[in-house]
């Protein structure tokens, strides 16, 4: 298999870092150069104050310096006004920054309704990936000490959600190019979500320490344009897609429709139809709150694992579902979750229908 190995000109416009951070030349998307704009604007507010209260410093150093015969003059203990100024007009300045920084994180985060969802494992030390239809891309590049980097295909124009775990340790998936990186943690998903503007390749980095390979936790994504992107993944061969691998999980691996129904009504346990993405009260009074897929997906992995953590209200406390820890893998849990999704009425768009009971 042909390997390439990338320099950092294949991912940059130009070659000087500071350069390209400057002039903000290779943020890959618009919610990217937002980011790129406050980090300079940050930087110049920095500088600014730093002359300043330099300059000031110089100046009352000399002009209040100790002279020989002189007796030091005796500094006041207290200015209010003095002290409002200097504790408000800072805050005002801090204040916006923490409001623009806030509202670029949430919006890296809420991805749009019709994004496409791509699994990503984490676990020493590489990044897998799985497509809606169930494909895992083949093609791998040397980067750095890594010879068998993971090659991740996304069309341009089009928004892709990362649906984020790890198998082992904790790890961080970091886009440099996107501007964003979030941890990818056991037991649970965690998400974000990137539009690339134009082809080109952008890099993958793990950015929290994971042991010795750390360094070479990487991978490369590859934005093309959608017409390649739809062929590129439609020729590789998969065998169902994870819907469909999560039925064949619950229907005969797990038994799960013993107790559970996909038709509305409820059995032993809640029905599965219009479950995945409606609100859902709790026994304990809480809520699993409606179009917020990450809780979704967390609430059902959680109740594969440890039935007894969130007791759906009007069932059995505790729940006479055993748990299934050890019995699927990371990957079939994702399954089974794919599988729930595609028979509620607020699953986005398979690509294939999921097989019913």
């Amino acid at each position: 298999m042909n390997m390439p190995s990338l320099s950092i000109l294949t991912l940059g416009q130009a070659a000087d870092p500071l350069t390209r951070a400057v002039f903000r030349e290779h943020g890959a998307s618009a919610l990217a150069r937002d980011t790129d704009s406050l980090m300079m604007w940050i930087f110049g507010f920095d500088v600014i104050w730093f002359v300043f209260l330099m300059a000031l410093m110089l100046f009352w150093v000399v002009k209040y310096r100790r002279r020989p015969g002189v007796p030091a003059q005796r500094s006041p203990h207290h200015n209010t006004p003095l002290e409002l100024a200097w504790t408000i007009l800072p805050s005002v300045f801090l204040g916006y920054m923490f409001y623009r920084g806030f509202e670029s994180y949430i919006a890296k985060l809420i991805a749009p309704t019709d994004s496409e969802v791509i699994n990503v494992v984490g676990q020493k030390w590489e990044w897998t990936f799985t497509y809606p239809n169930g494909a895992s891309p083949p093609e791998k590049a040397a980067i750095g000490g890594n010879e068998a980097a993971p090659i991740l295909y996304i069309p341009v124009g089009r928004p892709i959600q990362f649906r984020m775990t790890s198998n082992d340790v904790l790890h961080s998936f970091w886009i440099p190019d996107f501007r964003f990186k979030f941890d990818v943690m056991p037991n649970r998903y965690t998400s974000y979500w990137i539009q690339a503007e134009e082809p080109g390749d952008h890099w993958i980095f793990c950015a929290e320490y994971c042991g010795d390979k750390h360094s070479e936790m990487a991978g490369l994504i590859r934005a093309v344009t959608p017409e390649e992107y739809a062929a590129k993944v439609s020729s590789w061969q998969v065998s169902g897609t994870p819907a469909e691998r999560g039925f064949i999980m619950v229907n005969s691996k797990g038994g799960c429709f013993a107790c559970h129904t996909i038709t509305g009504s409820p059995g032993i346990g809640p029905t599965w139809k219009n479950a995945w993405g409606n609100e859902v009260k709790l026994a304990d009074g809480s809520t699993i709150p409606a179009d917020n897929p990450e809780a979704w997906d967390n609430y059902i992995r959680e109740s594969i694992l440890n039935p007894n953590a969130k007791i759906h209200a009007g069932f059995p406390s505790p729940s006479p579902m055993s748990s299934f820890a050890g019995t699927f893998t990371e990957e079939q849990i994702g399954w089974i979750v794919e599988y729930i999704k595609s028979l509620s009425d607020k699953a986005p768009a398979q690509p294939d229908a999921a097989p019913k009971q």
